[in-house]
């Protein structure tokens, strides 16, 4: 889903107040538009946007319609309008692209529209608008990518997961956006990998006792096998203990995330990656 109304209308910025080509029919509509749409007053904004276009052939009116059903989840028409403005090159293009991403991300295809949007800050690094595009993307990647359970609890169920949400939040936080929600997430998100990757015991109380059983018996047969001078069963001792060791690990010893994935499964309503 879109992470805020910030991801909708956010992209504006890139649009200079004296762009030349808002200086044509219709043009007093088309401001009007826009202020409507960064209002968040839709009604109006469609309207506006729509007279301006019936007067005009402008991509950023195109741009501004394909917002407004952006916002209100209709992802096609959305789509529609953006991909009319793509032709016109130029901000309106860039405004249109963005848009396009934005529409993969609330259909829940994230991952798609990260490419695309990598290379728009390798060309304009410095731009903090499309840092921003991207960190929410790759936010809304971190949480697609997830399992959730019907109260809407996110859950790493799998290595993949682990790796996608670790790689999200050393994105986010590498692009430096002045954003305290994003920073926030991403570390939080780096916080619960890292606690995923450490090592438990499941289930501790049983894998303890084992461990303390096995160790006991390993001595007793070295040692038994000392008292009776019997090189034999002293090496059967070190190596049964060892290999009994080794399937208690095996079979008892788990990183965090795994404990809690079985612990969450019975309530998982929708898989992740």
């Amino acid at each position: 889903m879109l992470r805020a109304w910030q991801d909708v209308i956010v992209k504006w910025r890139l649009v200079p107040d004296d762009l030349p080509d808002w200086d044509v029919a219709g043009r007093e509509q088309a401001y009007s538009a826009r202020s409507a749409l960064l209002d968040g007053r839709l009604d109006e904004a469609l309207e506006r946007f729509d007279a301006a276009a019936r007067l005009r052939d402008h991509p950023l009116d195109q741009v501004g319609i394909g917002d407004v059903y952006l916002a209100r989840g209709k992802w096609r028409t959305a789509e529609e309008h953006y991909r009319r403005a793509l032709p016109a090159g130029g901000v309106a293009a860039l405004l249109a692209k963005l848009g396009i991403g934005q529409v993969l991300i609330g259909e829940g295809r994230a991952t798609a529209s990260i490419a695309d949007l990598e290379h728009l800050v390798a060309d304009r690094p410095q731009d903090p608008t499309l840092r921003y595009y991207l960190a929410s993307a790759w936010f809304s990647v971190a949480e697609q990518s997830r399992s959730r359970t019907a109260d809407d609890t996110l859950v790493i169920t799998s290595e993949q997961q682990l790796l996608i949400c670790e790689q999200a939040a050393e994105r986010i936080l590498s692009l430096e956006v002045d954003d305290t929600e994003l920073d926030r997430g991403a570390e939080q998100l780096r916080g619960e990998v890292a606690l995923g990757r450490r090592w438990t015991w499941a289930p501790e109380g049983i894998a303890v006792s084992l461990a303390v059983l096995v160790v006991a018996m390993g001595l007793i047969t070295v040692v038994a096998g000392g008292l009776m001078g019997s090189p034999a069963l002293v090496i059967a001792g070190v190596v049964l203990g060892a290999l009994l060791l080794f399937v208690i690990v095996w079979r008892f010893r788990r990183q965090t995330w795994r404990r809690r994935a079985d612990e969450m499964a019975p309530r998982i309503t929708r898989p992740g990656v």
